[in-house]
C-alpha cells in the first residue's frame, strides 16, 4: 500500500476475491457532483488517500496521503466543489513526519491541523498563515523505519512517545488532548493542548490493565459525545477496549470485548469505529471477517453483542475487508464499505441499533467504487466524500434529501 511496504494485512487486505457482481442498483439519496483523481488538472495529493477532513464551515478539505506521503488541501466553494490549494511532502524541504501519512485531525484553536505518519512515528503539525497553511512541527522519536518494521531486535525505551505505526488520531470535543491509536507501539498516545495551541506529550497507555496487558494493536479510535468513554480498537487481537474518561482525561479501564467472548462473533481484525449520537450503539467495521458488529450499552453501562452484518447480507460480496464507516448526525443510517471490496453500501439503523441493508452503489458515470479507504460526512450531511486508496480518487456526492 505506502510505497510498495508490505506490512500488515489490514493495509492490503490479501484475500483474492472473484467478484460476481449483478446489475448495479444505486443509491438513489445521493447525487454525483466530482471526481477528483491523483496528478489530473492538477489535483495532488490523492496516491492512496487515507484520510478526509472537512471543516464546518465546508471551506476546506483536508486529505492525508500514503503513497504521497503527503497531506493535501483543497478549497471548498458555495457549491461545494473542491479546487486543489496545497501539498506538503516528505521530499519538501524541511518536511518530515508524513511517511504513510494516514489519520488527520482539524483544532479550530488555532486554525491547526495534525497528521499521523505510520512509517515515520510520527504526529505533524501545521498551522494556519493568513490565506495558507504552513509546516509548524513535527514529533516524533526519530526512529528510521527499518529500525521499527524489520529489525527483530525490540525499540525498548527509544519508544518515548508511543508514536510507533500511528495510524488513528482524534481529538476530545473541548481540543484540550489529542489521542493517537499507534500499532507499533502498541498504544493510545495522549497529547495536551494549550491554551496557546502548543502540542505536548502527556503519557503513552499501552494495556488494558487489570483486565488484559495489551491493546491488542490499536489502529482506529472513538469517544463517546460527551467524552466520558474511549474507545480502542485492536486490530491484531480482535479487542475492542472500552475505557471510562474523566475530565481531566484521566482513564480507567472499563471494558474489554474480544472476539469468541460472551456471544461475540464476526469481531475479527477490527479497523474502523463510530458511535451512535447518544452513545447506546456501537459500530465496528472488521476486515478479516467482512463484516459490521454492533454492539450495545446496557443498563449496567456494559456493551453487549447485537449483530453483525456481512455479505450474505447485502448479495453476497462486496465488504471484503470492511474498513471504512460513516455515521449520519441522527444515527439513523450508516454507509460502509470494504477496501478489498466493491461498492459503497448504506444500511438504516433501527431503535434498537440493529442495522438492515437499503442499498449499494456500485459505480457511477463508468467510474467503479473499488477498494474505498475511507467515507467522510459533511457536518450538516448534505455531502458525502468517499477515497479509493489504490483508485488514487476522491468521489464528492451530494446527499438528496427522498
Amino acid at each position: 500500500m505506502f510505497n510498495n511496504k508490505k506490512l500488515i494485512s489490514f493495509f492490503i487486505f490479501i484475500l483474492l476475491v472473484n467478484f460476481n457482481v449483478a446489475a448495479n442498483s444505486r443509491l438513489e439519496s445521493l447525487q454525483l457532483t466530482q471526481i477528483l483523481k491523483d496528478d489530473y488538472n492538477g489535483v495532488d495529493g490523492l496516491g492512496n488517500p487515507r484520510s478526509v477532513k472537512i471543516l464546518m464551515d465546508n471551506s476546506k478539505v483536508f486529505v492525508s496521503s500514503g503513497d504521497d506521503n503527503a497531506f493535501a488541501i483543497f478549497n471548498v466553494d458555495n457549491n461545494f466543489n473542491l479546487a486543489f490549494s496545497q501539498i506538503f511532502k516528505n521530499s519538501s524541504t524541511n518536511i518530515n513526519g508524513l511517511e504513510g501519512a494516514s489519520g488527520v485531525a482539524y483544532l479550530e484553536q488555532g486554525d491547526q491541523v495534525v497528521v499521523t505518519g505510520f512509517y515515520d512515528g510520527a504526529l505533524t503539525q501545521f498551522s494556519k498563515n493568513k490565506n495558507s497553511y504552513r509546516f509548524n512541527k513535527t514529533i516524533s522519536d526519530g526512529l528510521h523505519y527499518e529500525r521499527v518494521f524489520k529489525s527483530d531486535v525490540s525499540v525498548g525505551k527509544l519508544d518515548t512517545l508511543g508514536l510507533l505505526g500511528a495510524w488513528d488520531v482524534i481529538k476530545t470535543h473541548n481540543e484540550k488532548q489529542l489521542l493517537v491509536a499507534s500499532y507499533m507501539s502498541n498504544a493510545v498516545a495522549i497529547f495536551d493542548i494549550t491554551s496557546d495551541g502548543r502540542i505536548l506529550f502527556n503519557r503513552a497507555i499501552k494495556d488494558a490493565r487489570p483486565l488484559e496487558n495489551s491493546l491488542g494493536k490499536p489502529v482506529s479510535l472513538a469517544l463517546s459525545s460527551l467524552n466520558d468513554e474511549l474507545y480502542v480498537l485492536g486490530f491484531d487481537n480482535h479487542q475492542l477496549t472500552i475505557f471510562d474518561r474523566k475530565d481531566g482525561g484521566e482513564l480507567l479501564v472499563k471494558q474489554v470485548i474480544k472476539n469468541g467472548v460472551a456471544g461475540v462473533e464476526q469481531f475479527v481484525n477490527p479497523q474502523k469505529i463510530v458511535v451512535s449520537p447518544e452513545g447506546k450503539y456501537l459500530y465496528v467495521a472488521c476486515s478479516g471477517s467482512n463484516a459490521i458488529v454492533v454492539f450495545q450499552k446496557k443498563e449496567t453501562g456494559q456493551y453487549a453483542f447485537v449483530q453483525a452484518v456481512n455479505n450474505s447480507d447485502v448479495g453476497g460480496s462486496g465488504l471484503e475487508g470492511a474498513s471504512s464507516l460513516a455515521i449520519l448526525a441522527d444515527g439513523s443510517k450508516i454507509y460502509a464499505a470494504g477496501e478489498a471490496g466493491h461498492g459503497l453500501y448504506l444500511f438504516s439503523a433501527g431503535v434498537d441499533g440493529r442495522l438492515s441493508f437499503k442499498s449499494k452503489l456500485l459505480s457511477v458515470h463508468d467510474n467503479e467504487l473499488m477498494k474505498i479507504s475511507s467515507i467522510t460526512l459533511t457536518s450538516d450531511n448534505q455531502h458525502l466524500l468517499v477515497a479509493t486508496g489504490k483508485g488514487n480518487s476522491l468521489f464528492i456526492f451530494k446527499i438528496k434529501k427522498l
